[in-house]
């Protein structure tokens, strides 16, 4: 098995396109597709089911790629051991992140990291924070950066940052809105709501939970997947929402959103590093983690 078609199949499952895999490897999709092909008849066995424009893993398909990805850590164990020979800090580090720090965080910090280290290349992939913490746990990410605390004990939880949540709405929706809104008073509002598994809709359901009210009682007109998509939506009058002050406060400045105070209901929540307790990182990926609690613990 040649290593540009293993590096193409493992794309493909990751990402779970082959168009999303051509782009990310600088290939054209049927290079992608041929790499695939090669590779079934080779192994006599289908890697992928083709529905629709999905790409799902067989059970082969998940087979070697639980191989692949172990000889792609050994791989990468053995150059970095090697280059620490000559104290050079290079290689490839995979990054969780949540949409809050992936987004409006990481990118000034990492690039302060790409100053001093030319030779690392950093993987940043955006999920949920519970998928963030299956993979952590699953050893597809070094670590990752999530919107609470990872209760479970074989993860190291360090504290980043406090972030405050605010609810929004846009200009002419907040008019026809009373001030001194109660939690109460929520039940009545039109959402735009993130998907469960965000850190954003956790730290709302506890709030919520404190005034015994559950977060499916609220009448949710969209669902989204994303910060951004939240924000799009809140600005096209599609309803409130909640997020956090780093994603709205410019939107907030030009008076395009405003922020809708709800005098009992507290808001907040911490943004943790996590990492494996007994995983051994390598080099360049304990020098970036390292580097980033050290940015951002400045801020808790």
């Amino acid at each position: 098995m040649e290593f540009r078609k293993i590096q193409a199949f493992a794309r493909v499952y990751e990402l779970q396109s082959f168009s999303l895999a051509a782009k990310d490897l600088f290939l054209s999709q049927p290079t992608i597709s041929t790499h695939i092909i090669s590779l079934e008849q080779e192994l006599r066995v289908s890697l992928f089911d083709r529905i629709g424009r999905k790409v799902i893993p067989t059970q082969a398909g998940t087979i070697l790629y639980q191989g692949v990805n172990d000889a792609f850590r050994i791989f990468e164990q053995t150059k970095s051991s090697i280059q620490e020979l000559t104290n050079q800090v290079s290689g490839r580090v995979i990054i969780g992140g949540s949409t809050i720090p992936s987004n409006y965080l990481l990118p000034a910090v990492l690039a302060a990291f790409k100053q001093d280290y030319h030779d690392v290349c950093v993987d940043l992939r955006i999920s949920d924070s519970i998928q963030i913490s299956q993979d952590v746990l699953e050893g597809k990410l070094d670590f990752g950066l999530v919107g609470g605390y990872a209760d479970n004990s074989d993860l190291d939880n360090h504290l980043l940052f406090k972030d405050n949540l605010l609810v929004v709405a846009d200009p002419y929706t907040a008019s026809q809105i009373n001030r001194g809104l109660s939690a109460q008073d929520l039940l009545q509002l039109p959402w735009v709501m993130r998907e469960k598994g965000s850190g954003t809709r956790q730290a709302l359901e506890a709030a919520l939970h404190k005034h015994n009210m559950d977060a499916c009682s609220l009448p949710v007109k969209v669902l989204v997947q994303s910060t951004e998509a939240m924000v799009r939506c809140v600005l096209s009058g599609l309803g409130v929402g909640i997020t956090s002050r780093l994603a709205v406060n410019d939107y907030i400045s030009s008076k395009q959103l405003v922020e809708l105070d709800v005098d009992d209901l507290e808001m907040h929540r911490h943004f943790y590093l996590i990492k494996h307790k007994r995983r051994t990182l390598f080099r360049c990926a304990s020098v970036c983690m390292q580097h980033i609690l050290a940015r951002l613990s400045r801020n808790t």
